[in-house]
C-alpha cells in the first residue's frame, strides 16, 4: 500500500528542492493537499510522479515542478484574492487555498467542474469558489493574483485587466510551440512584464485556434 504522505514529501525533496521551489508557504501549501485525490481512479500510485496527471476530457493537472515554480512565481499572501483559472479536478486550487485569502477557480467542463467542487467539501476548504465556466464568470471583479492551468495561444489581456493594484498574473504562453511561463504585474507606472522559464505543458483551451503571438 502507498505511503501517499511520504510520498509527497518526497515529491518535495526530490523535485521541487532541487527545481528551485524553497519558498515556505508554497512546500507547507504543497505538503497539507493529497494531490492523489485528484487524479483519474488508478492512476493514485503515480500522483507524485513529475509529469501531467491526465483526466477526462484531455484536460490536465500540471506536473508538481510546474505547478510549484508557477504558484513560487505568484509570490501569494494570505490576504490574497486569487483567481485559479482552468482548475480541472481542483488540485491547485487546494494548494492556493492554504495559502490566499479566498480563491475563486474557474473551470469550462461542467463535470470537472463538480468533481472540484466535490473535493472541496470534502476536504473543508471553505476559502475556495468554483464557477462553471471562462471570464464571464467573474466579469466586473479583481484578484491580487491570477493563475493559469494550462498555456494560452496569446498574451492574455482580459486576465491582465482583472489585476488589481499591484497584482500578479502567472501564465504560460505558447512560442513555437513551447509554453513560455510569463508574470505580468500591476503597478502605478503600468503592466511590467518578465518571461520565467519554458516548460511543456498543452494548451489550456484545447478548442482556441493557434494564434502566434511575438512581443
Amino acid at each position: 500500500m502507498t505511503d501517499f504522505r511520504q510520498a509527497r514529501l518526497s515529491m518535495i525533496d526530490t523535485q521541487l528542492r532541487p527545481a528551485g521551489v524553497t519558498t515556505a508557504n508554497v512546500l507547507r501549501a504543497i505538503t497539507a493537499v493529497p494531490r492523489e485525490r485528484f487524479v483519474l481512479e488508478g492512476r493514485e500510485p503515480v500522483s507524485y510522479v513529475d509529469d501531467l496527471q491526465p483526466l477526462e476530457g484531455g484536460r490536465f493537472i500540471l506536473s508538481p515542478v510546474h505547478a510549484a515554480r508557477m504558484i513560487q512565481l505568484a509570490e501569494i499572501s494570505s490576504l490574497d484574492r486569487v483567481l485559479d483559472v482552468g482548475t480541472a479536478s481542483g488540485y491547485s486550487s487546494a494548494v492556493l487555498s492554504h495559502m490566499a485569502r479566498h480563491v475563486v477557480a474557474l473551470e469550462e467542463d461542467a463535470s470537472l467542474a463538480a468533481t472540484a467542487r466535490q473535493h472541496v467539501v470534502e476536504l473543508g476548504l471553505d476559502n475556495v469558489e468554483i464557477r462553471d465556466g471562462w471570464l464571464d464568470a467573474v466579469k466586473g471583479e479583481s484578484f491580487n493574483v491570477i493563475l493559469v492551468q494550462g498555456a494560452l495561444d496569446c498574451r492574455p489581456d482580459e486576465l491582465i485587466a482583472l489585476l488589481e493594484p499591484n497584482g500578479r498574473l502567472v501564465v504560460p504562453v505558447l512560442r513555437s510551440g513551447v509554453a513560455n511561463v510569463q508574470v505580468f504585474r500591476q503597478d502605478s507606472g503600468g503592466v511590467m512584464f518578465a518571461s520565467e522559464f519554458d516548460a511543456t505543458m498543452p494548451r489550456l483551451r484545447t478548442s482556441v485556434p493557434a494564434q502566434e503571438f511575438v512581443f
